[in-house]
């Protein structure tokens, strides 16, 4: 039996001590794609003869190791606020045979590639946040360790601000996105415009005044592809998390690119069970400043598509060119509420 990850013949040592004890391993096949990490199912014959199948991915370096481990903290988190959801974590490890190769095993789900429904993805989905809002272990925004978008990684740090935490989170993606294309003046003068006056009117209101949020556990990479219904029960399966605690919305923003067809529809369902936080009149601009976080991803993948760079450039104008007065525009206004209650 060979390990596809490489030539080993049987199963890594490391691997197998993983699984539960008297485990056979009876097959390991290819499952899934992706272009970052390498996928396998494994199918297994328990001690007392019963079948069960692991799902296992891997991925090399000092990067492998920390998406590895990043993987197994977020998925364990979120599982235990979703059990029926999320796909048990197994372990996470690194082989013996090859030091410098690194992996991750859970529960294997048979999935379909069609779109979760509707009322049960978004129940699922607010179930979690409505369930963990206000459990972070410090009260702060973050998370322990080191997660992924893709192969991109996070500043989790912990911060009392969610406006602080997600500046930072914003920042990272634009250097990685200036990584694959360069430097442009014109998304420098937007850049600092979002920073000095969007980010600051659209997340600062929600912790001024009378207004607070509380974080909740977020998945935060809520595409199709991470989204899928069981092919038996099909009940929504969440999995390849890179879980922080933050803004419920914050979940929302990849829901917004077309390119994922989890719009309008999805996004008004989720708001049956939580509500825009105030001021709900920002929801929609709100909504579009976490999506552009996924917007720069898009564009850092694609180094030779412009057009994406371009898409997140004129979103960023849109949002720029509303608010130009930064958070003061709303402070004045905001006192006059206040004054008159």
């Amino acid at each position: 039996m060979t390990d596809p990850r490489s030539s080993v013949v049987e199963i890594d040592e490391n691997v197998q001590a993983k699984l539960p004890d008297g485990v056979k391993v009876v097959s390991i096949q290819p499952s899934g794609a992706s272009a970052w990490v390498q996928t396998v199912r494994i199918d297994t014959r328990l001690a007392d003869g019963t079948l069960k199948t692991y799902f296992k991915k891997g991925a090399r370096g000092e990067r492998g190791r920390e998406m590895m481990r990043g993987t197994f903290e977020s998925e364990k988190i979120l599982h235990s606020f979703a059990p029926h959801n999320v796909p048990q974590p197994l372990a996470w490890g690194t082989y013996k045979d090859e030091p410098d190769s690194h992996f991750y095993m859970c529960d294997f789900f048979d999935l379909t590639d069609d779109l979760p429904a509707i009322s049960k993805f978004c129940a699922v989905v607010a179930r979690i946040h409505l369930d963990s809002m206000g459990k972070a272990p410090n009260g702060q925004f973050g998370f322990p360790v080191t997660t992924h978008l893709a192969y991109v990684d996070n500043d989790n740090s912990w911060s009392d601000s969610w406006e602080e935490w997600y500046a930072r989170a914003l920042k990272r993606m634009l250097v990685e996105e200036e990584k694959s294309h360069g430097p442009d003046d014109e998304l420098k003068t937007l850049t600092n415009a979002i920073f000095d006056n969007v980010i600051p009117r659209l997340l600062r209101p929600l912790e001024t005044g009378r207004r607070h949020i509380k974080p909740c556990l977020v998945h935060s990479d809520l595409w199709p592809g991470n989204v899928k219904p069981d092919a038996e029960t099909n009940e929504p399966i969440i999995f390849d998390s890179c879980a922080f605690w933050g803004h419920n919305e914050a979940d929302l923003g990849s829901w917004r690119a077309p390119r994922y067809r989890l719009g309008p529809s999805y996004m008004t369902e989720y708001r049956t069970h939580v509500p825009a936080s105030s001021p709900a009149e920002d929801w929609d601009d709100r909504n579009a400043l976490y999506a552009l976080r996924y917007d720069l991803l898009h564009s850092a993948l694609f180094p030779n598509e412009p057009k994406f760079r371009r898409a997140a450039m004129d979103e960023m104008q849109r949002l720029v060119s509303k608010y130009p007065e930064g958070y003061d525009g709303f402070a004045e206004q905001d006192s006059l509420i206040v004054d008159v209650d």
